[in-house]
């Protein structure tokens, strides 16, 4: 059943996981650096980034890890995309990260998340970044998100903005993630996570282990930009709600059905 993003449901309260350790507020009226371009920033990080892969990777074969259109990633190796995926677990992002390797991918997170000690100091080595919390945060990341695209590199946004803990369904979408992509003329890479649990061989009620299905889909292209800069807001909905109905799609394909 189509449907546009209106008609999706707003993530309700009480599936938000809380964050109460953001004690570490970041001052965004000062100058803040999002995103390190620098070579001694790469030498420096690339060690944990690098065991992290590997700890990945043994997550990956625990989950059983299954990854669909892998063709649709030739789109980055010709220009800088803007990735988009469904926020249903903890991995989801990290194994973004796993698939993509060794491309450079920066994943944007929630402000709160950055605020907790020690987490936002790993969440730096991992090329994350936050998005400023209120009106004026997108306005904020427009510049180093664009020039991380000039560059070739990639961004990831989850435009459900939060995470659903093993929900499969698609909740609404924030615009950010299609503003940007017309802003800087970049494609959108979507992506999607179909859950499973793995069947037991002893016919043992309980679920087994999780299985993760990422599915790549096809890239999607912004309108061209206005020559008098207005935005094409019908044509950017259209895009989103391109998205997410291929999200839920894509997840009512994958997922097994009972007879």
């Amino acid at each position: 059943m189509k449907r546009d993003n209106r008609q999706r449901r707003q993530i309700p309260a009480e599936m938000i996981i809380p964050v109460t350790q953001d004690k570490k507020k970041i001052d965004f009226k000062k100058p803040y650096k999002f995103i390190y371009f620098d070579w001694w920033f790469e030498i420096l990080t690339m060690p944990v980034y690098l065991i992290c892969t590997l700890l990945v990777g043994a997550c990956a074969l625990y989950f059983k890890l299954k990854v669909s259109g892998r063709e649709n990633m030739s789109i980055l190796r010709k220009q800088g995309c803007i990735v988009i995926s469904n926020h249903c677990h903890y991995l989801d992002t990290i194994f973004i990260n796993y698939t993509l390797f060794p491309r450079h991918l920066y994943t944007a997170v929630a402000q709160r998340n950055y605020e907790v000690p020690y987490v936002r100091r790993l969440l730096r080595f991992l090329r994350a970044f936050p998005i400023p919390k209120g009106a004026r945060g997108l306005k904020k990341i427009i510049k180093p998100i664009g020039e991380a695209l000039r560059r070739g590199r990639h961004v990831l946004i989850m435009p459900e903005g939060d995470l659903c803990l093993m929900s499969q369904e698609i909740f609404s979408f924030k615009p950010g993630a299609f503003y940007l992509s017309y802003y800087h003329q970049a494609p959108i890479l979507p992506i999607v996570y179909v859950l499973a649990p793995r069947d037991k061989s002893d016919a043992s009620p309980r679920p087994g282990r999780l299985r993760f299905h990422q599915v790549i889909g096809p890239p999607l292209y912004p309108p061209p930009r206005a020559a008098d800069e207005t935005i094409a807001g019908e044509a950017l909905d259209a895009m989103m709600d391109h998205a997410a109905q291929w999200m839920e799609d894509t997840i009512a394909s994958f997922q097994p059905h009972s007879d």
